[in-house]
């Protein structure tokens, strides 16, 4: 354990170090962000006003819809950020000065998996902060006690899965230059793949349905229905429930896979799925052949 203790702390030093590899993780979320401050904050704002009036707390609405899509795409881009080490080692050697020294392999593969869940929270907790911050700034209200535990427990959940598929992906890609393909596609994507350049109810419908069976969209629907739970209770308080689920289904606090409608526990369910499968995945790959 001591051995395991010192690897992730290497691990989380080398990362923190790198300022190059902390902002390119925060790329994506500093991108969305600037969007939405810009002009899609204000489209989405427009749009509820004209569905619904001019209901008070839309912008508070607004600005928790957005910032619970921006810490569930950082549990992307940061844990893939992490994992990268492990392509750094490979390739400056010293993976290879590893395997001289009495570590276990399989403690060296688990160091670096922690290392990318344990850098994850810490910059995705920063992200939660500033969020609510910005909450506070449309006007909006902080989370209750539970909504907070909710939140981290789903933000944690999200990390470890999204950071098992990488970690697995890691262990295919020798070179620098694949994982930063890799890391520019990821980025690029995740705000469609998450709903939230997009609203995913303007998509056509069988679009939505490939959307809708991904990860991405079970981990930010779910972070969601707890993120906003507040403001959602505020603007559509006395507002028919039909208008409400309208609501949902367009912006992406429903997944709706043709007639079918997921449930929180289901989603829950197809990230653990999800995580394991990669998590038994990465074993086995392992099994076969070293870092």
């Amino acid at each position: 354990m001591a051995i395991l203790k010192q690897m992730v702390l290497r691990n989380l030093r080398l990362y923190l170090r790198d300022r190059a590899a902390v902002f390119f993780s925060f790329l994506s979320v500093i991108i969305i962000l600037a969007l939405y401050i810009l002009f899609l904050g204000r489209m989405h704002s427009d749009s509820i006003i004209q569905n619904f009036g001019d209901v008070d707390g839309a912008e508070w609405l607004v600005a928790s819809w957005i910032m619970a899509g921006l810490v569930m795409v950082s549990t992307v881009t940061v844990p893939l950020g992490a994992v990268g080490k492990l392509i750094d080692d490979r390739a400056d050697g010293m993976i290879n000065d590893f395997y001289t020294s009495p570590i276990n392999r399989n403690i060296l593969a688990l160091s670096y998996l922690i290392s990318s869940w344990v850098i994850g929270f810490i910059m995705v907790m920063a992200n939660l902060a500033i969020g609510q911050i910005y909450v506070l700034s449309q006007g909006g209200e902080l989370m209750s006690l539970l909504g907070y535990a909710k939140t981290i427990g789903l933000l944690i959940l999200s990390i470890m899965t999204f950071s098992s598929f990488f970690f697995f992906l890691s262990l295919y890609i020798r070179t620098r230059n694949a994982w930063g393909t890799l890391s520019t596609l990821v980025g690029t994507f995740i705000g469609f793949l998450g709903g939230i350049y997009i609203p995913i109810g303007v998509l056509d419908k069988s679009v939505q349905n490939v959307m809708n069976v991904l990860p991405t969209a079970h981990a930010v629907t779910i972070i969601r229905r707890v993120y906003m739970e507040r403001a959602i209770n505020h603007v559509f308080e006395g507002v028919p429930d039909e208008a409400y689920q309208g609501y949902a289904d367009a912006f992406g606090i429903n997944i709706n896979i043709g007639d079918f409608t997921m449930t929180s526990p289901q989603m829950l369910l197809s990230m653990v799925t999800f995580m394991l499968v990669f998590y038994v995945l990465s074993v086995w790959k392992l099994s076969r052949t070293k870092l």
